[in-house]
């Protein structure tokens, strides 16, 4: 891979989980993952405006628009209700181990196929969400993940890996029907619209405002860092292969738990940096090698 393809996808990486350590120190988390893709949605629009000559409703995508819209809906709030539960060095590498289930459904609902260097990944991903819930190395601690995978965090953070499964899927028909630039545009207004009627509903239009009004340039850098991210990946693409950038990406899993770990002072922190170090490697595996 060229230098430069390899740098947009890890500076890609860590603004990845920049935003979701930001999200994490929020107050209300579910209106800062509203407030950040509202903030995402008004600072790339002027970039749109300019390498977007067609911003008319591509008709033929809204059933993958509303989809995905809906898809993550569930991601954010899932993603929100971890933070609220959890560590962000437990439910960022879990919320980021749906390349499994993406591979899993492709099999199932696009008729891709599952190679034996893909099933090694599926399987190295499962030892090493695993691991991340251990505590400790003796016999009784062995047995403890099976207790810890039922904690709230974790099951949130699964809600929000599945909704990344759903949304993927259906992004990638959605592009198959439409360029991807106007597919972008239109899906940031399906997403920030769908969240938007579920937040407000669930925490009121005053619990917003009060996230906006004391974290209003966190959340600005948020939604800048997100969008951002994800725009730097697609450039990436562009450049290299696509398989190699979007696996390279996921080494934001060991980010995030190490942010978690040394900023946020979380417990256990070998074991998760390790734990995640190996679900990093099973997804390059399932993204590279697969």
């Amino acid at each position: 891979m060229d230098v430069l393809p390899f740098a947009l996808v890890m500076v890609s990486a860590v603004s990845h989980a920049l935003w979701n350590y930001l999200a994490k120190e929020g107050g209300d988390k579910e209106s800062f993952m509203l407030l950040l893709n509202v903030a995402a949605l008004i600072l790339f629009i002027p970039v749109f405006v300019f390498i977007l000559p067609d911003w008319s409703l591509p008709l033929e995508a809204v059933p993958y628009l509303a989809v995905s819209a809906v898809a993550e809906t569930a991601y954010f709030l899932g993603l929100g209700k971890a933070y609220e539960e959890g560590d962000l060095s437990i439910v960022y590498p879990v919320a980021r181990s749906s390349p499994v289930f993406v591979a899993l459904a492709a099999a199932v609902f696009l008729g891709e196929e599952i190679t034996a260097w893909g099933l090694a990944g599926i399987l190295v991903i499962f030892l090493g969400v695993y691991t991340l819930h251990l505590k400790g190395l003796s016999v009784h601690d062995l047995a403890q993940p099976i207790r810890g995978l039922r904690e709230p965090s974790s099951m949130y953070a699964l809600v929000a890996a599945l909704g990344t499964t759903v949304y993927s899927i259906s992004d990638k028909l959605g592009v198959t029907a439409v360029e991807p630039l106007r597919y972008s545009l239109w899906l940031g207004f399906f997403i920030t619209g769908s969240l938007a009627a579920v937040t407000l509903r669930r925490r009121g239009f005053k619990a917003v405002l009060a996230e906006a009004d004391g974290r209003l340039v966190r959340v600005s850098v948020a939604g800048f860092l997100m969008k951002g991210g994800y725009i730097l990946v697609l450039v990436a693409l562009s450049l290299a292969q696509v398989s190699y950038i979007l696996a390279l990406r996921q080494v934001s899993v060991v980010l995030g738990a190490l942010m978690g770990v040394l900023l946020l002072g979380e417990r256990y922190g070998r074991i998760r940096v390790a734990s995640s170090v190996i679900i990093f490697i099973g997804v390059y595996i399932l993204g590279a090698l697969a």
